[in-house]
């Protein structure tokens, strides 16, 4: 009885928020003052990184990266990059979790993609 009940208090002093196991495997940095941040994301298996800044009242300048390799310059890898920056930029940044492209912005340079994107 006495090891129930020392065992239920235990419970009750652990934190509230203990630390996930995975907590160290992937993290994300940020920069102070309107500097850039990275946030690590996994797209059908693959890494990417995807950085961004403010650029304006909602609009985000983003860079998508990939570790260890060359981004291609297809139309296709475009679509495909334009649609992971969107969606990491919604979750975020964006108050309403959507965002979409700013048409023309898309440009592949140095194994990477640069963007605007506007929160709607």
């Amino acid at each position: 009885m006495a090891a129930t009940l020392a065992c239920a208090l235990a419970a009750c002093a652990a934190p509230q928020h203990a630390p996930s196991p995975l907590s160290g495997a992937i993290r994300a940095t940020s920069a102070q003052g309107g500097g850039w941040r990275s946030e690590p994301v996994i797209y059908n298996g693959r890494r990417y990184a995807v950085s961004f800044r403010n650029a304006g009242a909602n609009a985000r300048q983003v860079r998508v990266a990939a570790p260890g390799r060359r981004l291609g310059a297809t139309r296709g890898d475009g679509r495909i990059v334009s649609q992971i920056a969107s969606s990491t930029v919604a979750h975020f940044t964006c108050r309403s979790g959507k965002a979409r492209l700013r048409p023309g912005s898309l440009k592949p340079r140095d194994g990477r993609w640069h963007m605007l994107v506007d929160c709607l």
